[in-house]
């Protein structure tokens, strides 16, 4: 699951930083981005996820499946609080294609999650409760998917053409009990920076990979290895008025291969798109 990334760049700092004309040069002005929402901003949107899944090679030939899931959630930002700004996520509803995990997303409706982020948008810490203020049985699952689509800001101040590279620990892999972490790593470059009245945009490009490496694993009592390749790639847009992400797309296929205990090879074919509501 995708969630929500915001910037924010102090109104004095973006005048200097950018000129009242598009970007696209790479020798332009640079921005420094960091993560300082207005309190009180409330920010609604929808995001789709759309997945085929298809057995290449395994003990037993299955068809392939397609699901897609739809999910509507309101992030509100608390303002700042021991280690950063505090946010709170609440999930509105959610909706799949075929509905074989209705219930299970049912019970996701109402639930809250109080995330704590630092300047460089890097989750320091992450607490998610059922709408009667128990655990969930999906928030250990929810709060490494937070974990994972986390985008961490860069260090220092970005142009058209710089790039920054983070990790992210893999959710699926502790789902199939994995002994060890496994993480992929996304490249984002500045694409353009967009000036369009009192408002700046800055577009990236996001490339994300899977290192290959093979992971043990214990899938149910018997000892395996998981390997995952490939490579998603989309854009993302960010408005620094906003302080919010306006869109992100992304898309592309991911292999997972089990080797020993009746391996199998599946690929997962994947597209997901988020986007803020009210925006262009």
């Amino acid at each position: 699951m995708r969630v929500v990334i915001r910037l924010a760049v102090p109104a004095a700092a973006l005048a200097a930083l950018v000129t009242l004309a598009g970007c696209r040069r790479a020798d332009g002005p640079k921005v420094t981005l960091r993560y300082r929402p207005p309190t009180g901003a409330t920010y609604h949107y929808a995001l789709e996820q759309q997945k085929s899944i298809k057995l290449e090679a395994g003990p037993v030939a299955q068809p392939g499946e397609d699901r897609t899931v739809r999910l509507f959630y309101t992030q509100a930002v608390t303002g700042p609080t021991a280690g950063g700004t505090g946010v709170t996520l609440t999930y509105d509803s959610t909706t799949m294609r075929p509905e074989g995990l209705a219930p299970a997303l049912d019970r996701m409706r109402g639930l809250k999650s109080d995330l704590v982020y630092d300047e460089r948008m890097r989750v320091v810490s992450a607490h998610f409760l059922g709408i009667e203020g128990q655990p969930s049985p999906l928030t250990e699952q929810l709060e490494q998917s937070v974990r994972s689509a986390n985008l961490p800001l860069p260090e220092a101040p970005v142009g058209v053409g710089d790039s920054w590279t983070s990790e992210a620990e893999l959710p699926v892999v502790q789902a199939l009990g994995a002994t060890g972490p496994l993480k992929s790593r996304t490249r984002r470059t500045v694409k353009e920076i967009q000036v369009a009245g009192a408002d700046t945009s800055v577009v990236l490009t996001v490339e994300t990979t899977f290192p290959g490496e093979p992971v043990a694993i214990n899938l149910q009592g018997r000892a395996a290895k998981v390997k995952l390749t490939g490579t998603l790639t989309g854009e993302e847009q960010f408005s620094l008025a906003r302080s919010a992400v306006v869109r992100s797309s992304t898309g592309g296929t991911m292999r997972i291969a089990v080797e020993g205990a009746d391996g199998m090879t599946m690929a997962v074919e994947q597209q997901t798109s988020l986007r803020l509501a009210g925006a262009p």
